[in-house]
């Protein structure tokens, strides 16, 4: 090939290769250009969310429950992002740094801490290590505790060393909002204290205790036993995380007050009324017994000695006489069937089937409160009712919701759910409730200074999958309030499957007594009896 085109051959190679680099110059630096600098900038910085600074969770006096304090997390950059350790006392983050300066990174954290340990640990909950709640409050109202993440960025150079000022904020977080409870925290540690004891004493699987304001619906004290450390939740079993209140269980005796108001208000029975003295009768091929020999007075007996003695056969009695549309209209009229909302998720709305769907026997069994499940939080809600003038409260735990500077505040609670029953009936079962106590199953509940009226409570445990009732194993429990002219408070103690006695009487009723004293006292209520 002659000279000349091999030159120019040569040349159009050249051009060839030139116009290649050009064109990869141009979609390198042009048309890439911000790929490759968000590679080379991904491989020199990492961008980490930190949680806000979680609101507070404070009692109704102000008392701080759950908190957020300062730690500090190590992490690296070196072949990657990683942390190494989180939320550590500054002291042992600098002494982990040290190890290795060049490559270990210390960053400030907010760690959540519940000052009060166990108290009220299943109501207040605990929040994960990245600032979300998990249980309890903590979880049900999240969105206003959790506040705004923020962000902060970090840069290291090609081998990993962290750069002088590397971390540095880009996104500054925003406080959440403080939620004040409607708990007291005092109150909250003598129902502690005194469902524990009785636990204890009678070998009982778990119990609960709620304290409520009768008239606004505040609750001030919600015990769960046994329970956990939310500082160190991670070694407590699950189940222990969540509240029993949430959950639904057959109430037993105690539903006999609701059967009995539902019977007054429809006008089916009076307080003048007598019901046939039997040991047993047959509804749809179930024979009902009562719990316990009775000693009759003769052959019918009233009202007040069907709750007195606690009798199942006369409760049937009464609700043979409603029938079961007017019997179920009146049990949602309390409220049962359908959830409270007084401010914990997981809230079960119970058992309550409709009466067109009941077995001949269900009229009889619910009426002593059998082949029906409440809640706790629902029990408390209906016979608060007769201590309000027939109007339900609406039972609540959240008193009010606030931003840190106070500007913005939300209040809740003053509400009610409804009208259960009249005036009338309501100060008849007031009657009725405090006779229980003075001559009935409820005198171990007496106070010295104190009117007080209640109902006591022994129920069968169900077996699991609704196959019948477990031989031997009961659930005690004790229902009422005080004083009794203008109550002040309605309480509830239950306690799971104790052993030795299982009556609500001697199981409950001292518990009962011991809260609702203290409690009158300590809210400085005056005594009704002198």
């Amino acid at each position: 090939m002659p000279t000349e085109k091999r030159i120019r051959l040569l040349f159009i190679l050249f051009l060839i290769l030139f116009a290649a680099i050009l064109i990869r110059l141009f979609l390198l630096q042009i048309v890439q250009h911000g790929f490759f600098q968000a590679r080379s900038l991904e491989q020199r910085t990492r961008i980490i969310n930190l949680s806000a600074n979680r609101g507070d969770i404070l009692d109704r006096n102000g008392e701080i429950l759950a908190t957020s304090i300062d730690t500090y997390s190590v992490f690296t950059q070196k072949g990657g992002f990683a942390w190494v350790a989180r939320k550590l006392p500054r002291a042992e983050a600098e002494e982990l740094k040290n190890t290795e300066p060049g490559r270990y990174i210390v960053l400030k954290e907010k760690k959540r801490l519940y000052p009060k340990g166990r108290l009220a640990a299943q109501t207040i909950g605990f929040a994960g290590s990245d600032n979300q709640g998990l249980s309890g409050v903590e979880l049900a109202w999240d969105k206003y505790l959790k506040g705004k993440a923020g962000r902060v960025v970090t840069e290291g150079d090609p081998g990993g060393r962290e750069l002088y000022g590397a971390v540095r904020e880009i996104d500054p977080s925003e406080d959440g909002l403080s939620v004040t409870l409607t708990i007291d925290k005092n109150i909250q540690f003598i129902a502690e204290r005194e469902l524990e004891a009785q636990i204890r004493r009678s070998s009982a699987i778990d119990g609960t205790l709620i304290v409520m304001n009768a008239k606004s619906g505040e609750i001030l004290a919600l015990a769960s036993k046994p329970d956990f450390d939310p500082n160190d939740y991670k070694k407590a079993v699950p189940r222990l995380w969540r509240s029993r209140c949430l959950d639904p269980y057959e109430p037993g005796s105690t539903f006999k007050l609701i059967t009995a108001a539902a019977g007054l208000e429809e006008k089916v029975i009076s307080l003048d009324s007598k019901l046939k003295a039997l040991d047993s009768l047959e509804i749809g091929g179930r024979i009902i017994k009562n719990s316990h020999p009775i000693d009759w007075p003769g052959p019918t007996i009233s009202v007040s000695l069907m709750l007195e003695q606690s009798i199942n056969t006369g409760a049937v009695q009464v609700g043979l006489k409603l029938g079961p549309e007017r019997f179920y209209d009146r049990i949602r009229k309390f409220g049962f069937g359908e959830r409270t909302g007084f401010g914990l998720d997981g809230e079960s709305v119970g058992i309550v089937r409709h009466w067109r769907r009941w077995y001949k026997p269900d009229i009889a069994m619910m009426t002593f409160g059998q082949s029906i499940a409440v809640t706790p939080i629902q029990l408390l809600s209906a016979v608060s009712a007769f201590a309000n003038h027939g109007r339900l409260a609406a039972p609540t735990l959240i008193k009010k919701i606030e931003s840190q500077d106070g500007k913005f505040v939300k209040v809740f609670g003053g509400e009610s759910r409804g009208q259960a029953v009249s005036d009338k009936t309501a100060a008849a079962m007031k009657t009725l409730m405090r006779n229980i106590v003075l001559s009935g199953s409820g005198r171990r509940a007496q106070l010295k200074r104190f009117s007080v009226g209640g109902k006591t409570g022994t129920a069968q445990k169900s077996a699991p999958g609704g196959r019948g009732y477990l031989k031997g194993r009961y659930i005690a429990s004790f229902i009422g309030f005080a004083p009794l002219a203008e109550p002040e408070i309605v309480v509830l103690v239950i306690v799971n499957d104790p052993k030795g006695s299982i009556w609500g009487e001697s199981v409950c009723g001292p518990v009962f007594k011991e809260v609702v004293e203290y409690t009158l006292r300590y809210l400085n209520v005056k005594p009704d009896m002198l």
